[in-house]
């Protein structure tokens, strides 16, 4: 459960934690793993095709390996972008269903997997949120 600031080689700390259990939650969720790959570029197309376009501010801090003109250097085309596109789809498409519930649910993974670890949300934030109310009332 890599984080977009782990593979970009911009340092770390307790928001990867946050990172990685967003990626626990809708794997449990859908039962499968979203990001399932070891290769750092797909990585991160997969990321984008789910996220979105990673932030300017990340990209012109990382290695540019990654990258040309400020967009992930990746081929659509390749067997490897097909398999992306066919594996890979926004957040809120792998919704199974637009209840209260769901909606917190995906709200939280959202939060969770914020690209910019300044932005995401911290663990004392994330108990707090809505889609723990429900055990809050008990």
């Amino acid at each position: 459960y890599r984080a977009p600031e782990v593979i970009l080689a911009l340092g770390w700390s307790q928001p990867c934690d946050v990172w990685s259990i967003g990626c626990i939650l809708i794997e449990y969720y859908l039962g499968f793993t979203v990001f399932q790959t070891h290769d750092s570029k797909e990585h991160l197309a997969m990321m984008e095709r789910i996220l979105g376009p990673l932030p300017v501010h990340m990209i012109k801090k990382s290695r540019k390996c990654y990258f040309h003109h400020n967009q992930l250097d990746w081929d659509e085309q390749s067997s490897a972008g097909r398999y992306v596109r066919r594996r890979c789809k926004p957040l809120k498409e792998f919704m199974h269903c637009h209840d209260k519930d769901h909606e917190n649910l995906f709200d939280l993974i959202r939060k969770m997997l914020e690209y910019d670890p300044a932005n995401r949300i911290t663990l004392d934030e994330a108990l707090q949120h809505h889609f723990f109310d429900p055990l809050k009332a008990r």
